[in-house]
């Protein structure tokens, strides 16, 4: 199960890559919920808020641990995001020597494999508000 999940999570980058909303959505669980209070529309309008800001986007990633089990698969992932705002090149989230990581859990449900919440997430241009909607 971990090779596949990392085969779904590398074809989900490249639909993000090309801005297909639908191609991305598609990896992700209609019963997505993480700790932040996002669910699956949320991440649907997030998702299309920077496909609209940003034009030739480009994720640089980057494969830690991955934890599988028949029923579940944690990947854990570093990563930076990188897009064309106003026809300036620049970093959308993480840098170089400050990358965003995540622990992504997916689901097997029917029929595949689906994101089906963020164990953890650190985007240093976020931090203030990714800790804030923790619940306390």
């Amino acid at each position: 199960p971990g090779e596949v999940v990392k085969r779904k999570v590398l074809g989900t980058v490249e639909a993000f890559e090309k801005e297909s909303i639908l191609g991305v959505m598609s990896a992700v669980s209609r019963r997505y919920s993480d700790q932040w209070g996002f669910d699956y529309e949320t991440l649907g309008g997030n998702l299309h808020r920077v496909m609209g800001e940003y034009d030739d986007l480009d994720v640089d990633l980057v494969f830690g641990e991955v934890a599988a089990s028949d029923a579940e698969v944690r990947v854990v992932l570093e990563f930076v995001v990188s897009g064309r705002y106003d026809g300036t090149r620049e970093n959308v989230v993480g840098s170089g020597p400050e990358p965003c990581t995540a622990v992504l859990v997916w689901r097997k449900e029917q029929p595949g494999w689906r994101l089906a919440s963020t164990a953890d997430l650190d985007i240093p241009e976020l931090r203030e508000e990714l800790e804030a909607r923790r619940p306390r």
